[in-house]
């Protein structure tokens, strides 16, 4: 069989060309589509098709519907609610008008009492199913009962706020005090028993626990004490007058001239004189960085050390600052002219 040669030019050689694209290449595209004028034609209307129930009317028909739909529940529970809370509102306004503050207090006790022992019992049970023991549940208590308020909330509701309104206005600086302390202790408890049981975790043993609340027990002594101390310095200086700056500025000048002459007397002033005045003031400034250092950070004056023991002292740890001083405001040659020396 003789396979004919192909022929020399194709099919569709000597036709005229179709030059729409969209005429031309449908059989690309999904099926032949007609082209839309880019212009209506002249004293036409076109209509764009809208599907039956939509439209502007039927938009705004079915947002009022949605509308409608969502908050009927919630006028609902607001209609079925607004009595109960009518009636809430009504008891605590009967209970801030009728109630003491004493009475209220014992009462709000005695029911957060009654929560927390309750909790507790659930607590127990539930632990006591998985194995907890004795000492385990006592060392839990022990926990709870450091972490867990002592009372209830001032703010759980509308009465409780207007007492603690009243506690805030009508306290006195002592009993603020005394509130602020008891808030500080309960935080620092609250601080080492999570301390206690983060090292527990890392591996501390009871004798490491035992010394270091030991330590701290005695570090909280001491400060307490500097406390107190404070406060007396600070009763003290409100007693006293504005006529007590002329007599405490003669005592510091008289104490500190008794430490010139002592570091005179020691040679320190020789020493240093013929550095000038800088040298005597980086002296008076090393000198008086220790000195506060030592009086408590400043708290405590030069003027009000008290007793022989605690003066000399002072008039000791105060030599290189009246040093200094002297170097730098230049009476040093004063004091060769002193009958003392």
């Amino acid at each position: 069989m003789t396979i004919p040669p192909p022929p020399s030019q194709p099919p569709t050689a000597g036709m005229t060309p179709d030059t729409d694209p969209v005429v031309a290449e449908w059989w690309r595209k999904s099926g032949p589509r007609i082209p839309q004028p880019s212009q209506p034609l002249p004293n036409t209307t076109v209509y764009t098709p809208v599907p039956i129930g939509t439209g502007p009317a039927a938009e705004a028909a079915s947002v009022a519907a949605a509308a409608e739909a969502f908050w009927a529940p919630v006028g609902k529970i607001l209609a079925e609610q607004a009595t109960t809370i009518a009636s809430q509102v009504g008891d605590q306004i009967g209970q801030l008008l009728t109630e003491t503050e004493a009475q209220r207090a014992a009462r709000q006790q005695v029911e957060y009492e009654t929560l927390l022992a309750a909790q507790r019992a659930r607590m127990d049970s539930a632990l006591g199913k998985v194995g907890e023991t004795a000492q385990e549940k006592a060392r839990r208590h022990r926990v709870e009962d450091i972490l867990t308020p002592t009372g209830p909330s001032h703010r759980d509701n509308l009465v409780g706020f207007a007492d603690l309104l009243a506690e805030r206005i009508t306290e006195t600086p002592q009993d603020r005090a005394a509130r602020l302390e008891a808030a500080r202790e309960l935080d620092r408890q609250r601080a080492r028993t999570r301390e206690d049981a983060a090292r527990a975790a890392a591996g501390e043993t009871p004798a490491q626990r035992d010394l270091r609340h030991r330590q701290q027990r005695l570090a909280e002594q001491r400060e307490a004490k500097q406390r107190a101390r404070r406060e007396r310095r600070r009763a003290a200086r409100a007693k006293v007058g504005s006529s007590d700056r002329t007599r405490r500025f003669r005592r510091w000048c008289i104490l500190t001239g008794i430490s010139a002459v002592g570091g005179y007397s020691t040679g320190l002033v020789s020493l240093i004189a013929p550095g000038g005045p800088y040298v005597g003031l980086l002296l008076a400034a090393a000198g008086w960085a220790l000195d506060l250092h030592l009086r408590d950070r400043g708290r405590l004056r030069v003027s009000e050390v008290r007793g022989p023991g605690p003066l000399l002292i002072l008039i000791a740890l105060r030599v290189p600052v009246a040093s200094g001083i002297a170097v730098a405001s230049g009476i040093a040659p004063l004091f060769a002219a002193l009958p003392l020396f």
